[in-house]
């Protein structure tokens, strides 16, 4: 085909330089001074661009693929010492915006209902693969590792999604002092350097998933983890502030002494909590807990380093000398806050969010910890049952009476009486917070949905959720929220949440119950028993439907 486009080309260029009456004074000017040949290039270039370069619409942030392309710069000059063994630019990557366009790159062909991708390209002449309309994600905001035709790949979200999603839970929760404050600070500008360390995090999720396939916590656990105890919240407050100062401490002696009094406290923690809860910590410190390592070494390492030109057309970019050092004491300083629970940054601070955010943090700060006083650990960590803190006390071990002088030196030095009675409060707190958020559930003046699973099912299970949005308000009563939510109720019978609202699951009593904006009258039943409105689906066997005023109850038959 290409051929013969050059062919037609050639012949009409001929046919122009050939003939007078053609020709006019542009032509016989290039005559002059152009040789046919060169000619023909010129104009062979300019169709065969036309064709074949100009097809292709982007609706993903063009800076995404600066940022990869820098993200590879890096791994090329630091990369063993950020982690060795792992080889960053083998990664295939996909970036997204829901429902509009994804892009595939550094995959191995061209999988189905995907084009390639002939646009502009700061990869050079690397393949890109693009598809519109349907996306792997139809969720905002997930950066995260996935399976396409069973090859992991890296996934990050278009910046225009990540803003939507920041401006939907702006928009729906958040009270108007933070708002403004946020938009004060220019809170929705995404720094390049945060998305740089996107990639590299979740980038290594793919290699960790490589590396060990199935060393992942088991997320349901986090649902009777007790995040309200004023107890293992204050020594977390102690953990906290211990991490901080060992991540900016350079003298070798006292670095020592703070991780023999973090073990301490630490392992008085930990005796209170379940063993399954225990390793639910382990788990998540080691998945997340390394993943956000990286971010931190990136910036302990890469101040030296010279970034792309192309860089600079990120809005807030000031290269890595000035920048990096800032960006880790701001991150130490943050850690501690995320750690001890300081402030309510994931909407819900009485809720699992911050139990699961806190394992990122303080997995990332023993971690870095360890380069210190264990630096093979990188070598062990992806085996069975080896875990961060597990490996600091085997590299600084504590006789019995040792741990105890510790955990009273840490105490009185990082201030837990005073932890102990915030945390009191914070407990308190919490107990009206859960109470208010089952009122503005069951309380409303929107159309209350009632579906009862009694005699139907034994259990009901949520299969689509994040372990960053459950309220538990008692052993068997929890509310779900930040993501559309999925239920199997039993079997294919499938309550499917359209939009993200507050769902909660009742065991004891066998309910599921959530408001909904949709007027009672105008959802719609099937004749199949199927239920629907705006906001949810509830399909796969018989329903009755019963209404009086604003609630709605639903039963199966």
């Amino acid at each position: 085909m290409l051929q013969y486009i050059k062919n037609k080309i050639q012949l009409f260029c001929d046919f122009l330089l050939s003939n007078a009456s053609y020709q006019g004074t542009l032509f016989i000017s290039m005559n002059k001074i152009l040789h046919k040949k060169i000619f023909i290039s010129l104009v062979f270039l300019f169709f065969f661009s036309a064709v074949c370069f100009s097809q292709t619409e982007l609706k993903i942030d063009l800076k995404l693929l600066v940022s990869l392309k820098e993200a590879r710069n890096v791994f090329d000059k630091i990369g063993a010492q950020l982690y060795p063994g792992w080889d960053f630019k083998k990664l295939p990557v996909l970036f997204y915006k829901p429902k509009v366009q994804e892009l595939l790159i550094n995959f191995p062909y061209k999988p189905k209902g995907f084009s390639v991708y002939t646009g502009f390209n700061p990869l050079g002449n690397e393949t890109i693969y693009y598809r519109n309309d349907s996306t792997f994600f139809d969720i905002d905001d997930q950066n995260t590792s996935f399976k396409i035709d069973s090859i992991s790949v890296l996934v990050v979200a278009d910046p225009a999604s990540s803003l939507r999603n920041q401006m939907s839970y702006i928009v729906s929760s958040t009270p108007k002092d933070t708002v403004l404050s946020w938009l004060d600070k220019w809170g929705f500008i995404r720094s390049p350097y945060d998305q740089l360390m996107t990639i590299f995090h979740e980038g290594f999720h793919v290699y960790q998933e490589h590396k060990a396939p199935e060393k992942y916590a088991n997320e349901v656990a986090v649902i009777k983890y007790p995040s309200l105890d004023a107890v293992n919240n204050a020594l977390y407050v102690l953990e906290g502030k211990i991490l901080k100062e060992l991540m900016l401490e350079k003298n070798a002696s006292r670095k020592k002494e703070l991780v023999k009094q973090f073990i301490a406290v630490r392992n008085s923690r930990i005796s209170s909590l379940d063993s399954t809860l225990v390793e639910y910590e382990n788990l998540n410190e080691y998945v997340e807990g390394t993943a956000k390592y990286v971010e931190y070494k990136f910036l302990s390492l890469g101040t030296n380093l010279e970034p792309g030109e192309e860089m600079y057309y990120h809005y807030g970019f000031n290269g890595y000398a000035s920048q990096l050092p800032k960006i880790f004491k701001e991150r130490a300083d943050d850690m501690m806050k995320i750690v001890s629970l300081s402030d309510n940054r994931t909407g819900n601070i009485y809720g699992t969010g911050p139990v699961r955010f806190r394992l990122y943090e303080s997995g990332a700060a023993i971690a870095f910890t360890l380069d210190d006083f264990y630096p093979g650990w990188k070598k062990e960590i992806f085996n069975d049952n080896v875990y961060l803190f597990n490996l600091l006390k085997k590299a600084v071990p504590l006789s019995f009476e040792e741990e105890k002088n510790y955990l009273m030196k840490a105490k009185q030095d990082f201030g837990y009486d005073e932890a102990f009675a915030d945390k009191l409060k914070f407990e308190e707190d919490g107990k009206k917070f859960k109470k208010k958020k089952l009122d503005e559930i069951f309380n409303t003046d929107k159309t209350l949905i009632t579906i009862s699973y009694d005699g139907f099912s034994e259990k009901a299970g949520v299969v689509r959720y994040t372990p960053f949005g459950i309220m538990p308000v008692d052993d068997k009563t929890n509310i779900f929220e930040l993501v559309p939510v999925k239920v199997r109720i039993k079997d294919e019978v499938m309550l499917d949440m359209k939009k993200v609202i507050p769902v909660c699951v009742d065991k004891l009593n066998k309910k599921i119950v959530f408001a909904v904006s949709t007027l009672p009258q105008d959802i719609k039943q099937s004749s199949s028993g199927e239920i629907e409105s705006e906001e949810f689906l509830l399909s796969g066997a018989k329903t009755k439907m019963s209404i009086s005023e604003n609630k709605v109850t639903i039963s199966f038959e």
